[in-house]
C-alpha cells in the first residue's frame, strides 16, 4: 500500500509538469528555478560579455615602421671622430709595407681600415690582430715621412679616409 501511494504521488507530479521528459526545475516552473525573465536577462548579459572579450572591438592600428637610417647599419668608423681613441680586432687583409697594413672586419666602413704603425709588424693574412690607436684622416703628404710610407699608388684608395695610427698591436697566433 505504501508503494501505491508513492506511485500515485509521482504520477500527479509528472502530469502537473505537463511533460514527463522535462524536469520542472529545468522548465522554470516548480522547484525553486530561476524565473524566465531573469534567466533571459542573465543570458543576454553573458552573451554581451562573451562578445566583448572575444574580439568584437576594432583591431588596433599597426605600429609604423622605424624610420630608415640608411641601407646598412652604422659601422665602427662612422661612430668615431678624427682624434678619438679606437680599439679594433680584425683580420689582416693585406700588408702594404712593413709599417702599414689593411685590416678587414664587417664593422668597418667598406669592411677595411688602413693601420699605420710606428714599428714593423710581423703579420700576414688572415691573422687576427687587435689594434689600439688614434683615428686620423689619411693624407699621404702629411703622414708619409712620419710613418715611412713608400709606394704612393698603394695608398691612393685611402686618401681622405679615416685610418688608425696604432699605439699598440697584438698579433693573435
Amino acid at each position: 500500500m505504501r508503494d501505491r501511494r508513492f506511485a500515485n504521488w509521482t504520477t500527479r507530479r509528472v502530469r502537473a509538469a505537463g511533460d514527463p521528459a522535462v524536469h520542472p526545475a529545468v522548465r522554470g516552473g516548480q522547484g525553486g528555478a530561476v524565473p524566465r525573465g531573469v534567466r533571459h536577462a542573465a543570458l543576454g548579459t553573458a552573451l554581451a560579455a562573451l562578445l566583448t572579450v572575444t574580439g568584437c572591438a576594432p583591431e588596433p592600428a599597426a605600429e609604423p615602421p622605424p624610420p630608415a637610417t640608411g641601407t646598412s647599419p652604422p659601422n665602427t668608423l662612422a661612430k668615431v671622430d678624427v682624434g678619438d681613441a679606437l680599439t679594433v680586432t680584425a683580420t689582416v687583409d693585406r700588408v702594404i709595407d712593413e709599417r702599414a697594413l689593411v685590416v678587414r672586419d664587417v664593422d668597418l666602413a667598406d669592411r677595411t681600415l688602413l693601420v699605420l704603425t710606428g714599428q714593423a709588424v710581423e703579420a700576414t693574412p688572415p691573422q687576427l690582430l687587435s689594434v689600439e690607436g688614434t683615428v686620423v684622416r689619411f693624407s699621404y703628404r702629411s703622414l708619409a715621412t712620419r710613418h715611412h710610407l713608400t709606394d704612393r699608388a698603394a695608398y691612393r684608395p685611402f686618401e681622405g679616409q679615416k685610418a688608425l695610427v696604432a699605439s699598440q698591436i697584438t698579433v693573435w697566433r
